[in-house]
């Protein structure tokens, strides 16, 4: 078992929200000592949670007198390899999504006191068991939902799967508003390895879905994260959990054959008609069976939104919604509780476990200068949604002209709204036709031995349901099958048939050198077989191999990006850091119109100590600033 239920201490919900609270103190640790400083400018103040992995604590950062959040790893597991990177992922995958919902990451680093930490920005709120206490109506619950949901989604369309959604991980705030937290678990779908093995148990045994619950994190996808918030709202209806066992395994065993229990919900708590069917849906112990997008569960919800509303169970005048809440831990206790803390941590101190460096990331800049090409580029896809056909787009430009983030920006908001389905394979895990097909299958690096299973599973998901069709397209995959290259085509044009079953599919191929001859085979075999899908590439130089046929697609195709004009890369440098004309100018002419020279240019001013991660903007560091990898 993993996950960090950022607000939990030491109980099975947590006893301080992962927020400023009305009782907290302003000192110190015992308020009277110095503050114990991390990464030479954050005073640890009070631990607000810890979980499986890591520990929350409150914070003041001295250099921007702001509040904030630092998370760092446990005693027990600090210095594990493993731990290191799942922690180092999940700065990762919350870095990757910029949503208005998902914490930011301000800064990271390593501190001999702590190890390993991230910062974030400090959220007001309450976990959502907590603040549903409250409501009545379903019409209450209804925002939160829609809320979580649309964020879900844009975190599925970015490929991360949070895999540990439960009440404690969303938090809700006076206003009503909901913020998703705690990626420590969560799987980059574009990373073969991450940290754990294909088959560990991750998330929350209460929250599991029943394919977490085998510990084939291969089946795992954004309709594992559907069927956790599943049990989320069905807890929230009904004031427990749906699956009761004498144990967690139990619990887990009866999700693997049952679907949505009868909803029973609290006294007094009215829901619209249709909302158990809905439950039901996501809730079944099959992926196929389910949503298999969160834009569909939220489509599905919102048609209930308007009633008609029934009370099953009538309130009683005794029942108490509100049950006490329990206190925070002292601030003497903090203080014990660190001293030991950094005792304990001194025991496996070794820098040289981490495989890489921690560094805070770049706030995520907003897609500036290429206005020209996404505006059209977005309206295009928008009719051929309605009309989908075969097709292909080529995206190409010098390194870090901006290829992959445009292609992003362009597929991001229609798949978040399952309108397409997509895949994006990046060229460096594989650049045959049958690495490409692995890819899209979620198989590339799976063991062997569980190969076979896996691949009969997502064959059969795409209803392809001719069992010796399934068996040969496994061979070939396998590698147990050479077929001539034309079959090679068509085995993969049957397994693309597959997967816009549903929906029209972009299949992105992301990081090509040039037009590479399997990259070309699989646009002709999307093309030969008229199938609902564009080949979408993302390439250095918009040209085939010498000696290679260049085929009459590829100029209508290409859209090429050039420099970017000094004005528009000062619009993306404000965005990111607050510093003096001059000195954006010097960024600038070193960057020569490319944004990725730019960005990589004030991460190195980052780590020579010019500049200091803060939100939203970074900023000059102080004249008396000492850069913690200068001590």
């Amino acid at each position: 078992m993993s996950g960090d239920p950022l607000l939990h201490h030491h109980s099975a919900r947590p006893s301080a929200p992962f927020g400023r609270s009305p009782d907290d103190g302003d000192g110190s640790q015992d308020g009277t000592g110095p503050p114990i400083l991390i990464g030479g400018r954050y005073a640890l103040r009070r631990r607000l949670g810890v979980g499986g992995m890591g520990e929350v604590w409150r914070a003041l950062d001295q250099l921007t007198a702001r509040e904030v959040a630092i998370k760092v790893l446990k005693p027990s597991i600090a210095g594990a390899p493993a731990a290191e990177v799942r922690f180092q992922r999940e700065i990762k995958a919350m870095a990757r999504l910029d949503h208005p919902r998902i914490v930011p990451v301000i800064d990271a680093g390593k501190d001999p006191i702590v190890g390993l930490y991230f910062v974030m920005t400090l959220q007001d709120g309450r976990p959502l068991h907590e603040a549903a206490r409250a409501w009545t109506h379903w019409a209450q619950a209804w925002p939160v939902v829609a809320q979580i949901l649309d964020t879900l989604a844009a975190a599925h369309a970015q490929g991360v799967i949070h895999r540990d959604i439960k009440p404690d991980n969303i938090l809700v705030d006076a206003r009503g508003e909901a913020v998703l937290l705690d990626f420590g678990v969560a799987r980059l779908k574009d990373q073969a390895r991450s940290g754990t093995s294909a088959y560990d148990m991750l998330g929350t045994v209460d929250y599991a879905a029943p394919e977490q619950a085998t510990g084939s994190r291969r089946r795992i996808g954004p309709w594992t994260d559907l069927y956790c918030f599943g049990i989320c709202l069905w807890e929230l209806l009904c004031g427990r959990l749906p699956f009761w066992a004498s144990n967690p395994v139990q619990s887990l065993m009866i999700r693997l054959d049952r679907s949505c229990p009868r909803i029973d919900p609290r006294p007094g708590f009215a829901t619209p008609r249709g909302l158990e069917a809905v439950l039901d849906r996501m809730m079944q112990p099959s992926p196929y069976a389910r949503f298999l997008h969160a834009a569909e569960a939220k489509a599905a919800l919102a048609t209930l939104a308007d009633g008609p509303y029934e009370v099953r169970n009538p309130a009683r005048p005794d029942d108490d919604p509100e049950p006490p809440r329990k206190p925070h831990l002292t601030d003497e206790e903090a203080e014990r509780l660190l001293s030991k803390r950094q005792a304990r941590y001194a025991t496996t101190l070794d820098g040289s476990l981490v495989t890489s460096p921690l560094e805070a990331p770049v706030p995520f800049p907003p897609l500036v200068g290429r206005e020209d090409v996404l505006v059209p580029l977005a309206r295009g896809m928008e009719r051929w949604w309605q009309a989908p056909r075969s097709g292909v787009l080529v995206i190409s430009g010098a390194s870090g002209s901006g290829k992959t983030r445009l292609m992003s920006e362009l597929l991001t908001p229609f798949m978040a709204e399952a309108r397409i389905d997509g895949h994006c394979h990046r060229w460096s895990q594989g650049r045959t036709l049958r690495d490409l097909a692995l890819s899209v299958a979620g198989a590339i690096g799976l063991p062997d031995e569980s190969l076979n299973e896996h691949l009969d599973w997502f064959l059969c998901g795409m209803q392809i349901d001719d069992a010796a069709v399934r068996k040969r397209l496994i061979s070939w995959m396998r590698g147990q099958l050479v077929p001539t290259p034309a079959d090679e085509g068509r085995f993969f044009a049957r397994l693309m048939h597959g997967c816009t079953r549903r929906h029209p599919y972009v299949l992105w191929l992301d990081g090509l050198d040039h037009l590479e001859k399997d990259a070309m085979r699989a646009v002709e075999a999307v093309r030969a077989h008229n199938l609902k899908a564009i080949v979408a590439i993302t390439t250095r130089e918009a040209a085939v191999l010498p000696g290679e046929h260049t085929p009459g697609w590829l100029e209508p195709a290409n859209r090429l990006l050039g420099s970017i004009a000094d004005s528009e890369l000062d619009r993306l440098l404000q965005a990111v850091v607050e510093l003096p004309v001059g000195e954006r100018s010097h960024l600038l002419a070193h960057a020569r119109g490319n944004p990725k020279r730019l960005l990589d240019a004030v991460r190195t001013e980052r780590r020579l100590g010019e500049l200091v991660p803060a939100w939203p903007r970074w900023l000059k560091a102080p004249n008396h600033w000492t850069h913690p990898g200068d001590d």
